[in-house]
């Protein structure tokens, strides 16, 4: 294991038991807080599209000055962050800075490399591929290349005059260039490598410049430049590192990037405060660590959660106006300081693609493949998509469910103990999937992830996805692929809850940075994430479909429901009913009490509920038992979980047995069940796959037989089951979780009194 591995365990293993703090910015509240600073950007912005402060470069201002050496710049960065916050290139606004940038000569190193993040925002065309290495060309030729300054920055062309901070920038602007396929030469890496290395500070941090050439203090600013940075260099020089799953040799970055880690979590008390603890400048300080913790991949320095403490600190300094700068000591200026803090928003808050799971084991073969494939896929569909690396010790699963995928690499037999085995299977049950990936073709990983398999859900089998499934399907097609890896998955009936990559390798190539000629690799991974969500990319960092229940409420009534046993998939989706309990306790303050019943034997309380996603059949004494239940007054909720057709028919010949007299209906819209919680349901809303199935769909199906002033049947072919877990997912026919959910708390309501 190497030193950089070693650090991941330390700062790792004791952080995922850690919550957020419960004062933690809302996904709400940072919307707004865009917004607003958004719309001020807009109003400043002059009516020839720019924001530069002059016309042209001031010929008596400094080169460091934004009228002067780094004209352009504030255009640059106002476009980039706009762009980074989501905003359209085709806007009439930006169109305008952007034509402004395309021709404007721009010299200065921050100016140059903010603009080089406009053209990775744009679409690459030829032409921005053309600027991009236009821009790209300046950059490398302006790098230092002598002593202390090697692979640093100056402010201009021609000088020899260099700091930490022009050079962060630097290789940003490169880098930008390198992820459009630029060419850029392994000894620009390796000089601006050898740079950093050379200048680390004794305490493991940086400073302004070499310690022996400023009296600069360390800060969280430069030590976080100087980690991102020393990141980016391991994209490039060492991305063969593991890939045999033999040998991993140490980068000599790994002890710095270990350093500067330690450095920046015993000193996270002086980012995002308004005291003087960074030369005035922390907003360029939170850019600079919301890429740490983005390559990284950490969630936590510390036991600080780096995005909630930058966003809620952010909130507090925000202008009425929707500037950033309040109550802080800072010397960049209003604007820069304002789209500091929209980068720091909008790509801190991205979507987290997987979570990369660390275990004790061969984990990290390939310590960039996560983080490579979710940049890629966020190109696909042009937003930044993030990553993690998470621990089972001490964590909850529900402190897994920042991603829709648990990804668990690796080549050699997994050995996980009893406690985490119940964490996976609970991240499982509350609507995660988890990814195996045998790394290298590892069998004894594959046998063991099977194995795996069978202890979690002994009642399903791994087998080969068909060649239409959705993975294959959803948006790349897997028969335009060459050599397509294979994909095993382990389902409940309703989805994927296990995938197994047992051959093909794809993390190889996304360690490498591999496209050409690998893209089935790439496209199988948005595939996944497509399926895994729905389609859905939107859910932000903070948001998630987890609920638990408020200790702080106390519930005022229960509910009883009886689960109902038959032999078949009777309970494909148990953790939906886990949650709707919290649901109910936190919005109704109901306990919602479920209870097991074997069908045959009698069931007591007013409700129960039948489901499944395959061919049933019951017994006479079975059908006795829901005869008489429904004769003594009792309800019987039944729905086909991921809507399947041959459950439903079952369903409906057993309905059709049981009350051969009656006859479904459907309810009206305006059926007191739809309110029955107090509160009308405003829109039904319906899952792609149903669309599709079943056309548009803006009104309730379910069915009921009414006895008397009672409904006797409460039937829904399309699925509610799988709904009331939460995640949305491809391939359910029925609607979404939200209406699910607010559908069954209603349902169950209207049928207890």
């Amino acid at each position: 294991m190497s030193r950089l591995m070693r650090v991941f365990t330390i700062v790792t293993a004791v952080l995922m038991a850690v919550a957020a703090p419960a004062s933690a910015a809302t996904p709400e509240q940072i919307d707004a807080a865009l917004a607003k600073a958004k719309a001020w950007l807009y109003k400043a912005q002059k009516p020839d599209g720019t924001w530069e402060q002059s016309d042209a470069p001031q010929a008596n201002q400094v080169a460091n000055s934004q009228t002067g050496g780094q004209w352009g710049g504030r255009t640059a960065i106002a476009t980039y962050a706009l762009l980074a916050a989501g905003e359209s290139p085709q806007d009439p606004r930006l169109a305008k800075a952007i034509e402004f940038l395309k021709k404007a000569d721009i010299r200065g190193t921050y100016a140059l490399a903010l603009r080089a993040q406009v053209w990775y925002f744009l679409p690459h065309t030829t032409e921005v591929k053309q600027l991009m290495a236009r821009d790209a060309n300046l950059l490398m030729r302006m790098m230092l290349t002598q002593g202390n300054a090697l692979g640093h920055y100056p402010y201009l062309p021609g000088a020899t005059d260099y700091s930490h901070s022009r050079s962060q920038y630097g290789v940003l602007g490169v880098w930008a260039a390198a992820q459009m396929n630029a060419e850029i030469p392994q000894r620009y890496w390796q000089a601006v490598e050898a740079g950093w290395l050379q200048n680390i500070h004794p305490s493991g941090g940086w400073t302004y410049k070499h310690p022996k050439d400023t009296t600069y203090p360390v800060t969280p600013g430069m030590t976080a430049a100087g980690v991102a940075s020393l990141y980016i260099m391991q994209d490039y020089l060492y991305a063969t590192r593991g890939l045999d799953c033999k040998t991993y040799r140490p980068a000599p970055s790994d002890r710095a990037i270990e350093a500067g880690m330690a450095w920046l979590i015993k000193n996270f008390d002086k980012v995002a405060t308004s005291q003087k603890y960074d030369r005035d400048f922390p907003f360029a300080t939170l850019y600079a660590i919301e890429r740490v913790g983005v390559a990284s991949g950490q969630k936590y320095f510390g036991t600080i959660d780096w995005f909630d403490k930058g966003a809620n600190w952010l909130l507090k300094v925000q202008e009425p106006s929707g500037s950033f700068r309040k109550g802080t000591h800072q010397a960049i200026g209003e604007l820069p300081a304002t789209c500091f803090g929209i980068l720091f928003l909008a790509r801190g808050r991205a979507p987290i693609m997987m979570n990369k799971l660390q275990y004790d084991g061969s984990w990290n073969n390939r310590p960039r493949d996560a983080a490579n494939v979710a940049r890629w896929a966020g190109r696909s569909f042009e937003r930044e998509l993030n990553w993690q690396i998470v621990n089972l010790k001490g964590a909850a699963a529900a402190d897994l469910h920042d991603a829709p995928i648990l990804y668990i690499a690796g080549n050699e037999a997994l050995k996980f103990s009893d406690e985490d085995k119940k964490t996976l299977r609970a991240y499982i049950d509350q609507g995660g999937i988890i990814l195996g990936h045998a790394d290298c073709n590892a069998a004894a990983f594959t046998r063991s992830f099977q194995q795996l398999g069978k202890e979690l859900f002994p009642s399903y089998e791994f087998r080969v996805l068909p060649d239409d499934h959705p993975i294959y399907t959803i948006n790349f097609q897997r028969s335009h692929w060459r050599n397509p890896p294979q994909v095993h998955g382990l389902s409940n009936g309703v989805r994927e809850l296990m995938l197994l990559i047992p051959n093909g390798d794809p993390a190889r190539s996304w360690q490498m940075q591999a496209v050409g000629g690998n893209e089935a690799a790439w496209q199988l991974g948005v595939n996944l994430y497509l399926y895994a969500t729905d389609r859905d990319v939107s859910r932000v960092r903070g948001q998630t479909h987890y609920v638990a229940a408020d200790d702080k409420i106390k519930p005022a009534s229960t509910i009883q429901v009886a689960r109902l046993q038959y032999d078949g998939n009777w309970d494909p989706e148990p953790g939906g009913w886990q949650r709707l309990a919290s649901v109910m306790h936190n919005q109704q303050r109901v306990t919602l009490k479920t209870t097991t019943v074997k069908l045959g034997q009698p069931i007591e309380g007013k409700i129960a509920h039948l489901t499944g996603t395959a061919p049933f059949q019951i017994d006479d004494a079975g059908k006795d038992a829901l005869r008489n239940f429904i004769q003594n007054g009792g309800t019987l909720v039944i729905d086909a979980a991921g809507g399947s057709s041959e459950f439903a028919s079952s369903a409906e010949a057993l309905i059709s047995e049981l009350l051969p007299d009656a006859k479904l209906e459907t309810l009206p819209a305006n059926h007191p069940l739809f309110s029955a919680t107090g509160k009308a349901i405003e829109k039904f809303e319906y899952r792609a796959a149903a669309r599709r199935m079943l056309g548009s769909l803006d009104g309730p199906r379910l069915k009921a037989i009414r006895q008397g002033d009672r409904l006797a049947v409460i039937y829904s072919r399309e699925d509610l089951s799988a709904g009331l877990v939460g995640q949305s997912i491809e391939g359910v026919v029925g609607y979404t979780p939200q209406t699910a959910t607010e559908l069954m708390a209603r349902i169950l309501t209207h049928a207890s009194k």
